[in-house]
This record gives structure tokens, C-alpha cells and sequence, in this order.
């Protein structure tokens, strides 16, 4: 009987895991890993076989600390989350809050101790990190629920990312393609990932958040995404063109994401239902994905 009652635990703990994996969104986590893996692969400088386990040892810092990141804005979102019909497991209620609070915890006390013992730097990267998404997330003024407060977090988020890949790989200095790439790409995080407000308009305004589309309105709100996204992908293409040829070919994978982008949220193929609506960000994921992996397997073929 109580090996039985313990299976029974067991299982419930590893099912709830697993929901906490899937709460903190994977096609996000793995965005975030590519992030800083392009950012070690395109750090000045010419690796070794000793550098790669300091890599590994690093990036497991910053997944621990990125899933504990979007697993408490999953607590976090709630009441916006279950009024804009979301099916992630907190909201579904099919995920304990609790339990999920803990996981947070430890996920992040784990991330800050190991990144302790591999170097100072790496710790105050990791402490950075989980300071910008709690700040997005929680407190009595949450990131999140301004326009300049979700633009400079998540771009700070990006930003970090980069950053820790770039330390990481033992690089010395930051060159111009690292530089840009890294810079570009967090502006794109800021600009692009602002349409997945689009879908949660009435969870935003119940929840008294002030994004775009509450502020601006549907229409002026997509006017003013299709103009940051299409700055970010021009701008990243000129500046890529004159001063770091090597990423240019990502730089046009990213003005092409950023034409798309632009298309896509002021047609009305993004315009209806919720699944349309979203069609915006999936345009900006997409993009994002297919620039890291770019210039990964280009960085790994050279």
C-alpha cells in the first residue's frame, strides 16, 4: 500500500513537470537556447574542446533560469490567460499554482547556485535575467503592463541572452557581427513579439494591462507593428550590408520576416478569430527561428 500511494505521487510529480515544461512554452525555450548558442558560436574568437563543457554548464544556467521565467508569467497571466481562452496548463487549471510556484523556485535557485560556481560573472548574467522577467511579470507595477515597460524588458531579456552565450565562449571582445546580430535581434524580440497582443485584447483589458491595441486600437496598433518590424528588418539589412558582410545572408532572412510581418498584420488574414489573430506572431516566431538557424549552420559549416 504505500509503495502504491508513493508510485501515485511519483507519477503526479513527473506529470506536473512535464505541464510546467509545457506552461513555460517550448517553441519559446528553444528560442532562447538558440539565442545563446548563436551568440557563442559568433563570439570573436577561435574554440577549442575545453571551451564547450563551460558552454553546456552556462547554457543549463540560463534554460533553468528561462523556464523559471515564463512558468511564473504563466501563474502570473491567469485571469487574462483563462478570459482569452488559452489552453496552457495554469490556465486550464489542470496545473497546480503551488506547485508551480515551487518549481519557480527551485528552478531559479538552481540557476543562480550553479552559475555561482562557475564564475561570478555568469551568476550576476543569470541574477540579470531572472530580475528582468520577475520585474515583467509580477511586483505591484509589472513590466508587462505598459508599452515601455514589456518593450524594455523583453529587450533586456534578448539583450542578456546574448550576452551570456558571448561570455560563455571565453571571448575577449565583442565584435561588429555579434554586435548587430545580438542587438538586431533583441529589437526584433521587442517590435515583433508586441503582436501577440493582437489575440488578448479582452484578458489584457480585464487584467488592466495597457498594450498596444488597448491603448492605440486594433487598426493603429497594427500600423505602428508593421512600421517597428519593418525598421528593425531594413535596418538590420543596410547596417549588416556596410559593416558586418558576414551576416548579411541572416540580415535578409530578416528583413524578408519583417515584409512578411508587415503584410500579415495589416491584411485581414490576421483579422477574426483568435487563431487569426495570431497569425502576426507565428510570422515573427517563424522569422526567428529561421534566422538563428541560419546563421548557425552557417557559422558551423565555415
Amino acid at each position: 500500500m504505500y509503495l502504491t500511494k508513493r508510485s501515485k505521487v511519483e507519477q503526479a510529480t513527473v506529470t506536473n513537470l512535464r505541464l510546467c515544461w509545457k506552461e513555460a512554452r517550448p517553441v519559446v525555450q528553444g528560442i532562447f537556447a538558440l539565442r545563446f548558442c548563436c551568440a557563442a558560436l559568433l563570439a570573436d574568437h577561435h574554440t577549442n574542446g575545453a571551451v564547450w563543457p563551460r558552454v553546456a554548464g552556462v547554457l543549463g544556467c540560463w534554460v533553468a533560469a528561462t523556464w523559471a521565467i515564463y512558468l511564473l508569467n504563466g501563474v502570473a497571466d491567469v485571469v487574462e490567460d483563462r478570459e482569452n481562452g488559452s489552453v496552457r496548463p495554469v490556465a486550464r487549471g489542470i496545473l497546480p499554482v503551488d506547485f508551480a510556484k515551487s518549481v519557480v523556485v527551485g528552478l531559479s535557485a538552481a540557476a543562480i547556485g550553479f552559475a555561482a560556481l562557475i564564475s561570478p560573472v555568469v551568476c550576476l548574467l543569470v541574477a540579470l535575467h531572472l530580475a528582468a522577467g520577475i520585474a515583467y511579470s509580477t511586483g505591484p507595477r509589472p513590466l508587462k503592463g505598459n508599452v515601455p515597460g514589456f518593450f524594455g524588458a523583453v529587450v533586456a531579456l534578448g539583450g542578456l541572452t546574448y550576452l551570456c552565450g558571448w561570455y560563455a565562449s571565453g571571448a575577449t571582445e565583442i565584435g561588429a557581427p555579434l554586435l548587430l546580430f545580438g542587438g538586431a535581434m533583441s529589437l526584433w524580440m521587442g517590435f515583433g513579439g508586441a503582436t501577440k497582443d493582437l489575440s488578448d485584447v479582452a484578458g489584457d483589458r480585464l487584467a488592466g494591462r495597457r498594450t498596444l491595441p488597448v491603448v492605440l486600437g486594433d487598426r493603429a496598433a497594427r500600423i505602428a507593428m508593421a512600421i517597428g518590424a519593418s525598421a528593425v528588418g531594413w535596418g538590420f539589412l543596410l547596417t549588416a550590408v556596410r559593416w558586418a558582410p558576414s551576416v548579411a545572408p541572416v540580415s535578409f532572412v530578416v528583413c524578408a520576416g519583417s515584409v512578411a510581418l508587415a503584410v500579415v498584420v495589416s491584411s485581414n488574414v490576421s483579422r477574426g478569430e483568435r487563431f487569426r489573430r495570431r497569425r502576426p506572431y507565428r510570422t515573427f516566431m517563424i522569422t526567428q527561428y529561421t534566422a538563428h538557424l541560419t546563421l548557425l549552420v552557417s557559422l558551423i559549416f565555415q
